[in-house]
């Protein structure tokens, strides 16, 4: 073990396991930094989980070996040490496409076995200040007075349980759905909307699953359990949560789409899709604990010609993509939908300049109409010209606005 501290009141813990020693040059790169970090690099697992078992660290970097179950098992227990540590897998290059998705998954960034520090570092840093503003007192004390479950549905743990098990068919898949009801006829009817775009009625469970994906559909499993879970009440007419979700919908397939046209790989579409679907699981979630106090925002917000978020801001401390984002960060999601949830309305806030999660819901929460709203507040992002040409995509974005008019129209006849 070694350790660099390159500042005497530093201001972040980043650990390295570096078994074989390939990194041994890092802590000088460190030393030499602008990064006031306390460094240490541990040659075992088992001196490593010691650090973790007994001390708060901010940030783990594991390099990948050819062993790549092993390396994301080893990341999921550091998951479950410290689930706020930053994840950080280094040189995944030769892991074939199913094992680097289920490293995105778990880990907050994947960068190449050629990243150096000076690449890394405020990335790593804007993470670790991410997950802080995500676990600040007065928002987990409102995510606790919310009635919010501490853990996701079961049906999404046992379907993310079948998911990484690489062993379970359809016929395990769809058995799993089964167990509620209520569910299946949500997610049949989800696959047969407009929204989906199919040409004919799909009836059967395990043709609806294999047509989907498996996360895919776990993703909208976990988006019906969570609609069933946050409802409006009687006196409520402001908007419909039932068009909040459906549009939720078509957010999340527009995603999709602009992630394939970007030429994104098939963890960031599913991480996209995911977080579509749950961008706006916010309002939801305080529209439903104080409709009164709600309406009020609305209103001023219409009053005074504000972005929602902004005005939920003032009211509470912090805006619906932060509601939903500390509830699936305390669920433990994939850090990239955090991180999409919480900042789509201000993806200029995100340090990366490459195409993303965020990216996609960003752009189509933008160029998709917002739901009724009685009143006319628009709920939907305003397209921030300055994080697309922060990300270097400002030249995509007439194509996009071609794919986006289709799910326009899809929405417009459907909602």
């Amino acid at each position: 073990m070694s350790t660099v501290t390159n500042s005497s009141s530093h201001s972040f813990k980043v650990a390295m396991l570096d078994v074989d020693s390939s990194y041994a040059n890092w802590s000088g790169d460190v030393n030499e930094s602008d990064f006031c970090w306390e460094f240490i690099r541990f040659d075992s697992k088992e001196s490593l989980f010691l650090l973790l078992e007994q001390q708060v660290c901010d940030a783990v970097i594991v390099p990948c070996s050819m062993r790549a179950q092993v390396d994301i098992e080893l990341m999921s227990k550091i998951s479950r040490t410290q689930p706020n540590t930053i994840r950080i897998f280094l040189g995944a290059e030769f892991w074939n496409a199913a094992q680097k998705v289920k490293a995105a998954e778990i880990a907050h960034r994947i960068y190449p076995s050629t990243a150096t520090i000076d690449e890394m570092g405020e990335p790593i840093e804007y993470q670790v200040k991410l997950i802080k503003l995500l676990n600040r007192s007065s928002l987990q004390s409102y995510i606790g007075t919310v009635g919010c479950l501490p853990s996701p549905p079961r049906l999404y743990r046992q379907l993310t349980d079948a998911v990484d098990s690489d062993m379970a068919d359809l016929t395990e898949i769809s058995g799993i759905v089964e167990q509620d009801p209520a569910v299946v006829a949500q997610i049949m009817r989800q696959v047969n909307s407009a929204f989906f775009g199919f040409n004919r009625e799909i009836s059967d469970l395990k043709e609806a699953i294999s047509i989907l994906g498996v996360r895919n559909l776990r993703s909208l499993v976990l988006s019906s359990q969570l609609s069933q879970q946050f409802q409006e009440g009687r006196d409520w007419s402001e908007f419909s949560f039932e068009q909040i979700g459906k549009r939720s919908l078509l957010v999340a397939r527009l995603a999709q789409a602009i992630c394939r046209r970007a030429g994104a790989n098939k963890a960031t579409q599913d991480q996209a899709f995911l977080a579509g679907l749950l961008h706006d699981l916010g309002i939801l979630i305080m529209a439903s604990h104080d409709p009164e106090q709600y309406k009020k925002l609305l209103n001023y917000a219409v009053k005074k010609q504000k972005p929602i978020y902004l005005v939920e801001k003032a009211a509470f401390g912090f805006f619906h993509g932060e509601v939903s984002g500390a509830l699936l960060a305390l669920w433990n999601l994939p850090p990239q939908v955090v991180e999409a949830v919480m900042l789509h309305h201000v993806p200029h806030l995100a340090k990366g300049h490459e195409f993303s999660a965020l990216t996609a819901v960003h752009v189509a929460d933008a160029m998709l109409p917002s739901v009724n709203v009685e009143g006319e507040c628009d709920l939907a992002s305003s397209l921030s010209l300055r994080y697309l040409d922060q990300v270097g995509v400002m030249d995509e974005v007439p194509q996009w606005r071609i794919v986006a008019n289709e799910y326009r129209v899809r929405m417009v006849s459907n909602l």
